[in-house]
């Protein structure tokens, strides 16, 4: 069923509940009306008896006022009387002899004052009751009965009734279920169409966004993706423009030092030095491709976090500034303490490293970093004194540009290692006065853990 079109999904279950109720109808439902047209027959017969009341004289009633007697027999309607003596004697009514002897012994063994019965004549049902009367010493059995064609009469009335309304209300179902197939697929069916052409790079295909129910929100979430999708086509396109010259710069770099260095020419001056211009491209290189497959780790490894330790912030952020500080005169501050979190140590490596590594690369005099948190969170806040940052910079974006116009991935990679923390990162120009901005970086860790307080 799950394979079938949703529109023949909902046609068949419709069928299923009018083929459930009919089947209710027709085996449940008979059953309990045919309980229930038994119990009106017999409360007919009941009824009938109201002009045979065992108070009154029914023999009198017979000679002296046939006027009434036959007035009160038209209300009993199709329902048959006889009149018994308690030796069998027929005082009024008709039947066949076989059903008037069958009767006359249920009544001359009958214990209570009233009782029902039920015989077949000739694969026929009759419905009977029995009045026992008491009338001036003597005992008369009064009997009503009807034979099985009057109830059949009655249930077949009701179900050709019953089945006309089933008939209407299953036409009136099926139309309704085509108009909800419909209204349901049809957007769906847009959406579909949709989804081929964005596969197809069709960036300009409308949706069905007029609407706000499920299928609105599901064609809004597509339209959405539509959208990001085409920001990151169009960023992957000028990406592979412009890293294509990226790494094709250090590579015929390369070539022609090497090309030359084999022709006995030396560049730089000496083979010292032109072995070094080769040894810094190659360097320059390595480290793109690096960038370029870390984001692919972060980006299609699942996170395991079976594998976190607990990592001391503090000693990390120490260990960097200590490997960092000799490469370049700069005057470095930390304070404070930020403590322990749970991580993965060598990606939290990375993204310090990285933020640390543009730090230096931009900053004039020198950095400061100060270390904080909480009883839930560490913080860490990476200063430095360099130009202050372009505002409209998308900087933690993956295909971000940098000052110079180079396509750069570190930033984006500190954005997704954070994420995977649970983390939060920020960066912003912070005003320290005399016309001067600094750029600082601001890390929030959640410990995953509850720290131990003295």
């Amino acid at each position: 069923m799950k394979n079938r079109s949703l529109g023949f999904q909902i046609w068949a279950m419709f069928l299923l509940v009018i083929a459930t109720l009919s089947i209710v109808i027709l085996v449940v439902m008979r059953s309990s009306i045919g309980n229930f047209i038994d119990e009106q027959v017999y409360s007919t017969l009941e009824n009938s008896e109201v002009f045979f009341s065992k108070d009154a004289s029914v023999i009198d009633m017979l000679q002296d006022n046939p006027i009434e007697f036959d007035r009160r027999k038209q209300e009993s309607r199709s329902v048959n009387i006889l009149l018994l003596s308690k030796n069998g004697k027929l005082y009024y009514g008709g039947a066949p002899q076989q059903l008037i002897d069958q009767m006359y012994r249920d009544a001359i063994n009958q214990k209570a004052e009233t009782e029902k019965y039920t015989t077949q004549l000739d694969k026929e049902d009759v419905y009977y009751s029995i009045l026992k009367i008491e009338s001036e010493g003597e005992t008369y059995y009064r009997v009503s009965y009807v034979w099985d064609a009057y109830r059949q009469e009655l249930i077949t009335q009701l179900f050709s009734k019953i089945g006309w309304v089933v008939v209407i209300v299953s036409i009136l179902t099926l139309f309704i279920a085509f108009w909800l197939a419909r209204r349901l697929t049809q957007p769906l069916i847009e959406i579909e169409g949709a989804v081929g052409k964005i596969a197809a790079q069709q960036w300009n295909t409308p949706l069905p966004l007029d609407r706000g129910d499920e299928i609105g929100r599901l064609a809004r979430s597509v339209n959405a993706m539509r959208v990001d999708l085409e920001k990151q086509d169009k960023a992957q396109k000028a990406l592979l423009q412009n890293i294509s010259h990226d790494l094709k710069t250090p590579i015929m770099v390369i070539r022609s030092y090497a090309q030359s260095i084999s022709d006995g020419i030396y560049p730089d001056g000496d083979l010292t030095g032109s072995v070094s211009v080769i040894e810094e491209e190659a360097e320059r290189l390595e480290k793109k491709v690096a960038a370029l497959l870390y984001v692919t780790k972060l980006d299609y490894f699942e996170l395991d976090r079976s594998t976190w330790d607990t990592i001391d912030l503090d000693r990390m952020v120490h260990l960097l500034q200590s490997r960092f500080s000799s490469t370049k005169p700069l005057t470095w501050t930390i304070t404070g303490e930020a403590g322990l979190v749970l991580g993965e140590g060598e990606q939290l490596r990375v993204a310090l490293e990285n933020v640390i590594d543009n730090a230096m690369r931009y900053a004039e005099t020198s950095i400061d970093i100060r270390l904080s948190g909480t009883e839930e969170m560490a913080q860490i806040e990476i200063e430095n004194d360099g130009p202050p940052l372009d505002s409209s910079s998308p900087l933690f974006h993956q295909f971000s540009r940098g000052k110079e116009g180079k396509f750069g991935l570190g930033l984006y990679i500190v954005k997704r290692i954070v994420e995977r923390h649970d983390g939060e990162v920020s960066i912003e120009n912070q005003a320290v006065g005399n016309g001067k901005d600094k750029v600082r970086v601001i890390f929030k860790f959640p410990r995953h853990f509850k720290p131990e307080i003295d």
